[in-house]
């Protein structure tokens, strides 16, 4: 299985809704892999949510498997669809 790193920004919006991003490449094929990648490069993953998401901060990274990552999306998507009708 594999495992994606995710990140959640800290601004809230309107109806609770905040950023996230998830990083598909690199991919992992553990937890313990994951974590050894946000440990050993957290300038780099700092760099990037800046340039992604100017002004906010982050609140904070989670390594999740492939499945509950589909299973939020999947969720996410709904949720979007259904605010604006």
């Amino acid at each position: 299985m594999s495992w994606f790193l995710v990140a959640i920004m800290m601004t809230v919006y309107d109806g609770g809704k905040k950023d996230i991003y998830v990083w598909h490449n690199p991919s992992f094929e553990s937890s313990q892999n994951c974590l050894e990648f946000v440990e050993n490069n957290p300038q780099g993953i700092s760099n990037h949510l800046i340039k992604q998401f100017p002004g906010d901060k982050l609140e904070k990274l989670i390594c999740v498997p492939e499945d509950k990552l589909m299973n939020f999306l999947q969720y996410w998507k709904e949720e979007q669809q259904g605010s604006s009708i």
